[in-house]
């Protein structure tokens, strides 16, 4: 059966023309805020990016309700769907990124899904912590499948942005002004997206709630995980960093 699942995404490959681009992130990496800068500049530049975002199969579930089967992702190793693409691969701090998932999945959705607390939500071993590092896991070693990779932290759009949106420019080889990537960046900080979700002014965002945990851009701040997980649930996590085969960065901030 992988012989032909591989085949399949290999011949799907031709599909798209050569270089396309993907925007590859686990949920709740700031997908959703570097698309956005990114779409913007698409516009005041009138330039044409042309990328694609995708989970990779990650999500649990999505705000329609709908439910994936959660071991989907790990079915099929090989990612020769991305053969001929550039792949730029967004991560975060995994601390950061289960906390976020568990007020998604549990409040961002029709249909959410109901945990007894956070710590049961981060030691579940199919949707919990253990997840976002199996999903780094294999994208590490699955990143020289695309014709070329760009690893981009989260943590570096919040601390340098307008830096790395050039860097990511470079990437895609387009040429944008520098004063329109810093124009951009200024507009939009976390304070100001919140803003504009509280008043309903970004497009294809579902409203289900004003108070922070509800919203889609809810803090954006590096280390929150320190003020929502126990000390138990920190060591935890801490334990299961070690597992990181790649983009092992984030073993260095143990707190």
């Amino acid at each position: 059966m992988l012989f032909w699942r591989y085949l399949k995404d290999y011949l799907l490959s031709f599909t798209y023309n050569k270089n396309q681009v993907f925007l590859v992130s686990f949920p709740k990496t700031g997908r959703t805020w570097l698309s956005y800068m990114l779409n913007q500049i698409e516009i005041k530049s009138k330039r044409e990016i042309n990328y694609l975002k995708t989970h990779d199969f990650s999500e649990i579930i999505i705000e329609s309700g709908y439910k994936q089967n959660p071991n989907l992702i790990f079915k099929y190793v090989k990612r020769y769907f991305y053969r001929r693409a550039k792949v730029i691969f967004l991560v975060r701090d995994p601390r950061d990124v289960v906390v976020s998932h568990f007020h998604q999945i549990t409040k961002r959705t029709k249909k959410p899904l109901s945990f007894l607390s956070i710590s049961d939500f981060v030691r579940h071993k199919t949707l919990g912590f253990n997840r976002i590092i199996q999903f780094y896991n294999l994208w590490y070693y699955q990143k020289k499948i695309a014709s070329d990779f760009f690893l981009v932290k989260y943590e570096d759009l919040i601390n340098n942005g307008e830096n790395e949106l050039k860097k990511i420019f470079k990437f895609l080889e387009i040429n944008i002004d520098d004063k329109i990537i810093k124009e951009v960046y200024k507009k939009s900080s976390a304070d100001k997206m919140r803003d504009k979700e509280l008043g309903n002014n970004l497009s294809g965002f579902n409203d289900f709630g004003k108070e922070v945990n509800y919203l889609k851009v809810r803090k954006a701040k590096i280390g929150s995980y320190l003020d929502e997980l126990s000390k138990s649930d920190i060591e935890y996590c801490n334990h299961l960093l070690k597992n990181l085969k790649g983009f092992n960065f984030y073993k260095w901030f143990i707190f």
